[in-house]
């Protein structure tokens, strides 16, 4: 029977220092025996529930309503163009321009009472990402140094492992909103050599290979260290160097043992599947960017961010002629895509120990646009920005399967119940994987910050 921990959380006892110990102890002298004092912290453990995350974000924001949160019984102006479609799970209709994922709904469940206050793109991936508020709601929010970190970089700082696969890879590019860096896709405060690494480039494309595993040096120079690590600072310029010489050190034994490793070539070798399996994924961005995250999970990868849609490019930002973008364009690939992942990784028994995360960044708004020459911005057939309320689809890790954990209003503005808030979501992350998110991380001023404000949601655990 899987243990049910509480929303609260506690400490990670394998971590308690002494002091801590000495002050659990003292709960015996007030009549707490040992037996029971150990059962006790048994029972306050993080015991992780997955070994990897697989992050999968729509930038730009897919609306909740013409996928998984359809309002059939709504007026015209909120409903939009499309149907609903049946899933295998009684009462679980999602939009009918799903039909693939709608067969898979039984892996998954979703939560449909995200909500927060953030409505612009930039702030709002930070938010996603890193479960923080950015201090501004502005688009022209760069990223830097002091932002808080990925989760990804939280997990290379706090639990590495002794792998030579990163802990956190992102592909396939970094998310911008026009000229800006979306912030919260690096380290941080933590500093540059917790970065995820970063693979831009299109695994759908004949051409694709990853460059910073590519040395181009012959075997016999490779035991002149000095002339190796030129030959890496040369091939991994994208990565941000910290100004501190111990960190450049780290930087380049990081940057050797990747390029160096043979499970890192094999892990982005996208030609060792098969011609029907490449096919079942769909033979674009979004169907090889997953299949090459499901490589990376299954080969030892603990965090993988997957990008669907960018700006500008082909993102989920549908001001305008929404439904013919999200039928035409948009939700095709996405379709075939999603659903060959949670049967793939279904069948090779990976959803038993990796947490997958559909989300973006909010929602769209329930009442649908309409022409308005006073802006550019919100067109005939469009859904404006909408955080007050948005899905959330999970799977694995021991999620319940075939199952809708919360509703939202008639119309999709807002939660029924309470909410949940992307800082639930973050302590979730952290929960899954063993981490307490009450736990204390230090930025590089030493200054202690917890790992989450939020709650775990740990009832979507079965």
């Amino acid at each position: 029977m899987t243990r049910q921990l509480s929303h609260d959380g506690c400490r990670d006892f394998a971590r308690l220092d002494r002091r801590e110990l000495l002050r659990i102890g003292s709960i015996g002298l007030a009549g707490l025996s040992l037996p029971r004092l150990l059962a006790a912290a048994e029972a306050a453990g993080v015991k992780p529930r997955a070994k990897s995350i697989l992050f999968y974000h729509h930038y730009g924001a897919p609306s909740h309503i013409d996928s998984f949160d359809p309002k059939p019984d709504a007026p015209l102006e909120i409903r939009g163009e499309f149907g609903t479609t049946a899933t295998p799970v009684p009462g679980w209709r999602v939009s009918d321009i799903m039909p693939q994922i709608a067969r898979v709904c039984d892996r998954l469940t979703v939560v449909r009472t995200m909500h927060h206050r953030t409505s612009n793109h930039n702030p709002g991936v930070y938010l996603a990402l890193t479960g923080r508020t950015s201090e501004r709601d502005q688009v022209q929010v760069g990223a830097s140094s002091s932002d808080w970190p990925h989760y990804g970089a939280v997990l290379a700082k706090l639990d590495p492992g002794s792998g030579t696969l990163p802990v956190s890879v992102q592909v396939p590019h970094r998310a911008f909103d026009q000229v800006y860096t979306c912030p919260g896709q690096t380290g941080g405060m933590l500093g540059s050599r917790y970065d995820p690494l970063i693979v831009e480039r299109d695994p759908s494309k004949p051409d694709f290979h990853v460059e910073e595993l590519s040395l181009r040096v012959d075997s016999a120079r490779l035991d002149d260290r000095r002339q190796l690590l030129a030959a890496i600072d040369g091939q991994v310029r994208h990565l941000e160097q910290d100004a501190a010489v111990t960190a450049r050190d780290e930087f380049y034994e990081r940057s050797f043992a990747l390029l160096s490793s043979p499970e890192s070539k094999r892990a982005f070798d996208l030609s060792q599947e098969s011609d029907k399996l490449r096919d079942r994924y769909g033979r674009h961005k979004s169907g090889q960017s997953l299949l090459l995250a499901r490589r990376l999970i299954e080969a030892g990868v603990r965090f993988v961010t997957c990008f669907s849609g960018s700006n500008p490019g082909d993102g989920w930002d549908t001001h305008s002629d929404n439904f013919r973008r999200m039928k035409n364009t948009l939700m095709p690939p996405e379709d075939q895509a999603f659903s060959a992942l949670i049967e793939d990784m279904d069948a090779r028994g990976l959803l038993d120990e990796t947490l997958v995360v559909w989300s973006g960044e909010f929602g769209r708004k329930p009442q649908i646009g309409k022409p308005n020459p006073k802006t550019n911005n919100i067109g005939p057939g469009g859904r404006d920005h909408w955080p007050d309320c948005y899905s959330l689809v999970f799977a694995g890790a021991g999620v319940s399967r075939g199952r809708v954990y919360s509703e939202s209003d008639r119309i999709g503005a807002y939660p029924v119940g309470t909410p949940h808030t992307p800082a639930d979501l973050a302590a979730t992350l952290f929960w899954v994987l063993g981490l307490d998110p009450a736990r204390e991380i230090h930025d590089r001023l030493g200054r202690p910050f917890k790992l989450a404000e939020g709650k775990p949601m740990a009832r979507l655990f079965a």
